[in-house]
């Protein structure tokens, strides 16, 4: 039996990764709706207090591109992150718009039929000039090869090119379009990725055949992930019996750790469940 998604269903990079790394995770948090048995890592004090301070920056970070500037004193939490980037803010921000927490989506005719959406912390673009996306992450800089391998890395340039005739009133060439990460743990290294063409082009390829090996499983065939790594921090790992695999919130491989700013409204949305387990 084909699988059936929920009504009004659109795909993220998050759940677009989740399927990547592990299409029987994908099944579970998607499509079962299943509760997380297990803690994404121990020990929960500093998960949770990584997660509170991601959840605050990008609350403050969205206040100030706003134009409100922050109360002082700055919440002790991220009193440290708010200097670093007072030190060391992101440079050539385009000046014409900037909009902080800004949400779109796409059905491009190669999705067939499929929705995607994507959700940037700040979108800057000048209408003649670029647009440039920033994606604010508390956590130390990975290598530039893992981020490159990351789907948000792929689908946030995509679906903006692709919504820019709605958007721009015009489209907008890939060659316009770059993105940046700004990780506060790192005194405020960046990576940028500039976008063009050829690029453009291969993300549709990628994403729409991730798209259609999902449409083509059927419900009792997502199998689970033969790289263990993907295992350690996953809430559903004693459901697939794979406790073994569990390791701790400080870990020597930090591109194996999920991006904790990638999973913010999904764990909100299971927060409300009463047998969520952090």
């Amino acid at each position: 039996m084909p699988i059936e998604l929920p009504p009004a269903f659109a795909f993220s990079q998050t759940s677009l990764q989740d399927f990547a790394d592990c299409p029987r995770r994908f099944q579970l948090r998607y499509l079962l709706a299943q509760s997380y048995p297990s803690p994404l890592a121990e020990p929960l004090a500093d998960l949770e207090r990584s997660l509170a301070r991601g959840e605050r920056f990008h609350r403050l970070m969205e206040r100030y591109w706003r134009g409100i500037q922050p109360a002082e004193p700055v919440d002790p939490l991220i009193a440290d992150l708010w200097a670093t980037f007072r030190a060391n803010p992101p440079a050539d921000v385009p000046q014409a718009f900037r909009r902080p927490e800004f949400s779109l989506s796409v059905k491009p005719a190669w999705a067939r039929g499929a929705r995607l959406t994507a959700k940037y912390d700040l979108l800057a673009y000048d209408l003649d000039g670029e647009a440039l996306i920033i994606d604010w992450k508390t956590s130390e800089r990975p290598s530039r090869a893992a981020l490159e391998r990351r789907l948000q890395t792929v689908l946030y340039p995509l679906l903006l090119v692709e919504a820019s005739p709605r958007l721009f009133g015009a489209p907008l060439p890939p060659e316009r379009v770059r993105l940046l990460y700004w990780f506060g743990e790192s005194d405020g290294a960046t990576e940028l990725f500039a976008y063009n063409s050829a690029r453009y082009v291969a993300d549709q390829e990628r994403v729409g055949a991730l798209l259609a090996r999902l449409r083509a499983l059927e419900v009792d065939e997502f199998p689970l992930t033969a790289d263990l790594r993907h295992c350690r921090h996953c809430q559903y790992r004693a459901l697939c019996e794979r406790e073994e695999a569990a390791s701790t919130f400080e870990v020597d491989d930090p591109d194996a750790f999920p991006d904790l700013e990638e999973l913010r409204e999904v764990i909100a949305a299971a927060a409300a469940q009463d047998d969520f387990v952090l």
